[in-house]
């Protein structure tokens, strides 16, 4: 089977009510100046983890393991009859510090992103080579090598597939990412507040006044626009290992069994993309608000294009029509036309779309309304699993 030449695009509006969802170092909302004014934003990497917890909780697809403590993950299980903690630590050690990264006492020395998949090969080569490694010493030669492809071909993880890793000194075992996340920004120009907080201790004397605690917490309000991108090629190679290229070709063929896997994934993140919402600061701001436009472009072998110049002016609320949403919802579809009209439709095969009381703004959109953000998925996703 040919490669599809399919990417998925996402377009979404979300307003959220006061809050801080993403804090840069100082604590405060991140931000970004965009069109020459300050705008909110939200990092992709927030957005990216809010899609792994959903799929964590959900059970949606599967999610690989961000961390330095692989060695305290796996040494459990390596425990055996007649295995002391020491060889167990050593072979670890050893281990990790020949095909992954360089160890920093108990943890290695650099973040690592593992799928349970390549995790539990891990202990199988642990165990195949065990007098080896246990006494310290590498896996040599052809054993090495061999050792370096079952790694590589390993399940991945949805996540991995997804956003790709880096193995900074194992460079041959990265992975390219099949989808791109910008970061969100509001599409207006935003102001940041300052909320002066105060507690109270509950057992203070009636005659002794004042806080027990006070302090200073940053927050805003934004409008924002938000944009992904998946290739389904990519992905669905990235999920059968099949990524081997030479003299500037795939060397293996994707098989209808590899894009069946890559849907499945492509159709869980577009949900997480949906309904995900960033954790910071929940408990003090409650800002749990839904996409109130989403946009869903299916295109072949087409240029795929982000909407965020529909906001390179700010939207601004006039006498007349102070619906800063509808506005912003309006501003994307008038983009889009616009974009249709210079460029033509860069491969668009499907185009869905679902909102919320945003008929009226939709224009040449009207056309691609599906009702629902349920059904705009299904109906994106219908030609790509032919």
């Amino acid at each position: 089977m040919h490669d599809s030449g399919i990417k998925i695009e996402v377009h979404l509006i979300q307003n959220f009510a006061p809050s801080n969802l993403n804090r840069d170092d100082t604590g405060q909302p991140k931000s970004a100046t965009f069109g020459g004014f300050r705008r909110a934003r939200i990092s992709s990497q927030c957005s990216k983890r809010g899609t792994r917890n959903m799929w964590r909780e959900s059970g949606s697809a599967s999610v690989g393991e961000r961390t330095k403590l692989l060695k305290s993950r796996l040494a459990p299980q390596l425990a055996a009859n007649g295995r002391t903690q020491e060889q167990i630590g050593t072979a670890l050690n050893t281990f990790l510090a020949q095909f992954y990264s360089k160890m920093d006492g108990e943890k290695t020395a650099v973040l690592l992103f593992v799928s349970e998949g390549e995790t539990a090969k891990v202990k199988e080569l642990i165990d195949r080579h065990w007098e080896a490694l246990s006494t310290g010493h590498q896996v040599e030669g052809k054993a090495a090598k061999v050792a370096a492809e079952e790694l590589g071909k390993a399940r991945t993880s949805a996540d991995i597939a997804l956003f790709g890793r880096m193995l900074a000194e194992q460079p041959g075992r990265n992975t390219d990412g099949s989808c791109q996340v910008a970061h969100p920004i509001s599409t207006h120009k935003v102001d940041m507040e300052m909320d002066f907080y105060t507690a109270v201790d509950d057992l203070n004397p009636a005659e002794e006044t004042g806080a027990g605690m006070m302090g200073v917490i940053g927050f805003n309000s934004a409008c924002y626009y938000r944009y992904a991108l998946v290739d389904r090629d990519q992905l669905a190679r990235n999920l059968a290992r099949k990524t081997e290229r030479a003299n500037g070709t795939w060397t293996q063929a994707l098989a209808a069994e590899d894009y069946e896997d890559a849907d499945k994934v492509i159709q869980a993140f577009l949900e997480a993309m949906v309904y995900a919402i960033p954790t910071g600061k929940q408990n003090s701001f409650a800002a749990q608000n839904l996409p109130s436009f989403g946009l869903f472009v299916q295109r072949q072998r087409g240029v795929p294009i982000s909407l965020a110049n529909a906001f390179a002016k700010p939207v601004r609320p006039t006498k007349g029509d102070d619906d800063l949403v509808g506005l912003s919802v309006a501003a994307l579809a008038d983009h889009w036309d616009a974009l249709n009209k210079v460029y033509g439709d860069q491969g668009v095969k499907r185009t869905a779309c679902f909102h919320v009381d945003q008929g009226e703004r939709l224009h040449k959109l009207a056309d691609s309304d599906r009702g629902s953000a349920k059904e705009a998925i299904a109906a994106v996703m219908e030609d790509g699993r032919g």
